[in-house]
């Protein structure tokens, strides 16, 4: 019986340690009030984005790495979303544009690699020195109708699938 108690507890132990393991390293966002965000993180999303209308702020972490996720709607009337460091540095900015904006050759990629991919929104991604560094898409694959995100650079080389 005590054998039996002692194999039991030694599963647990190992589910449980297995289950951490699998969760460092997996972002863990936190929402946080607008009211509550630290100043120079506010300042250095108004910087980069002028006039936004800020909606939502999540504090993110993977165990090792902060940052924080400000989202909005820009002068323009387009979702953003600004990822900003803790000391105010910029990581990347997310601008929602129409697909008809996105460039043939990426829009080409896209085709190449998921055929009848249906598009529900595409991402113009930006680093702090304002430079498009790629492109996220959005939507569903047609064969299982699975939500998906692809990503291509500018110049239509596929970066990587996320499902």
């Amino acid at each position: 019986m005590i054998h039996l108690l002692k194999q039991r507890l030694a599963y647990m132990v190992l589910f449980m340690v297995v289950m951490l393991g699998m969760t460092h390293g997996i972002a863990r966002g936190e929402d946080i009030a607008l009211a509550n965000l630290p100043e120079i993180i506010r300042n250095a999303a108004d910087k980069v984005i002028p006039n936004a209308k800020w909606n939502k702020v999540v504090k993110d972490t993977d165990g090792k790495d902060t940052w924080y996720d400000i989202s909005g709607i820009d002068a323009k009337g387009r979702k953003i979303c600004v990822t900003v460091e803790p000391n105010g540095d910029i990581d990347e900015i997310e601008t929602e544009i129409k697909a008809q904006n996105t460039p043939k050759s990426v829009m080409a990629a896209l085709k190449g690699r998921l055929p009848n991919f249906k598009i529900s929104a595409v991402y113009e991604i930006r680093n702090d020195e304002d430079k498009i560094t790629r492109y996220d898409f959005d939507g569903k694959r047609l064969k299982d109708k699975e939500d998906v995100t692809i990503s291509f650079t500018v110049d239509g080389k596929f970066i990587k699938l996320d499902e």
